[in-house]
């Protein structure tokens, strides 16, 4: 008889401990989906606080600049200054509509083309230069559009073995429904020498 309640016993004890080890389970659980809830939801809002930021220097760009159709965010002198050994580097472009109507992601779009007298051509090569672009030449669909502003991201690449030098890249947008030039602007890449740290 003691036999049978020494059993019974060590059963009460058994499930006492599952039961114990369930809800600390679920209490971990629990506790790690709230931390990944919060962690996507700060991503969230970041990329939301960095997409209204990009739409208010599109804003000011255009009010600075009333009368014109087309901008480059890089500020007064157009200038990228982009580091030796740098994987990916951007340029944002805006153009809008001739007659103010709205866009679409195919209705303007931009052609690259290299100034051949800068002299990171004389000092790399043509074909070095023209390696660092994809799409030169031809003209390209703005990446999106917002009423009557289309805007793109340029992105390119310069590699450690690029001479330290300075390239003129022309940019010249279209409006496809009217079949007219909006404009053309610039900016320059300037190949600066890489930091010490990095």
């Amino acid at each position: 008889m003691r036999s049978i309640l020494k059993n019974k016993k060590g059963a009460i004890e058994l499930s006492m401990t599952t039961v114990v080890v369930i809800v600390l389970s679920m209490t971990m659980l629990i506790l790690g989906l709230t931390l990944v809830r919060t962690i996507f939801q700060g991503a969230t809002g970041s990329i939301d606080t960095i997409n209204d930021k990009v739409q208010a220097q599109i804003n000011n760009l255009f009010a600075d600049q009333e009368q014109s159709n087309l901008g480059v965010l890089l500020g007064s002198d157009n200038i990228a200054k982009v580091p030796a050994d740098t994987a990916s580097f951007g340029v944002a472009l805006v153009a809008r509509t001739l007659d103010g109507t709205p866009s679409s992601r195919e209705r303007l779009q931009y052609k690259m083309t290299l100034d051949q007298a800068s002299d990171c051509i004389k000092k790399n090569s043509k074909a070095y230069m023209e390696g660092l672009f994809t799409g030169l030449g031809t003209y390209k669909s703005f990446d999106g559009y917002e009423g009557d502003t289309s805007y793109a991201f340029i992105k390119f690449s310069v590699p450690s073995a690029t001479a330290l030098c300075s390239q003129t890249v022309y940019l010249d947008v279209k409006d496809t429904k009217l079949n007219r030039d909006v404009g053309g602007t610039y900016f320059i890449l300037q190949v600066v020498r890489k930091g010490v740290f990095g």
